[in-house]
């Protein structure tokens, strides 16, 4: 999986500091003003998990 953003990001902030979705969602709006729906963040999600 490439190494964007949001892959960074979840990677940070879910995996390592254990931050929910909805905070995450929240700091991908403000930070870099990208509208994530939660359902592809958690899809997002399991693709890490898988790989």
């Amino acid at each position: 999986m490439n190494h964007d953003i949001v892959t960074q990001t979840l990677k940070t902030y879910f995996f390592e500091k254990g931050k929910t979705i909805k905070v995450i969602q929240r700091y991908l709006r403000i930070k870099y003003r990208l509208m994530m729906d939660e359902k592809l963040l958690e899809k997002r999600l399991q693709n890490i998990s898988v790989n």
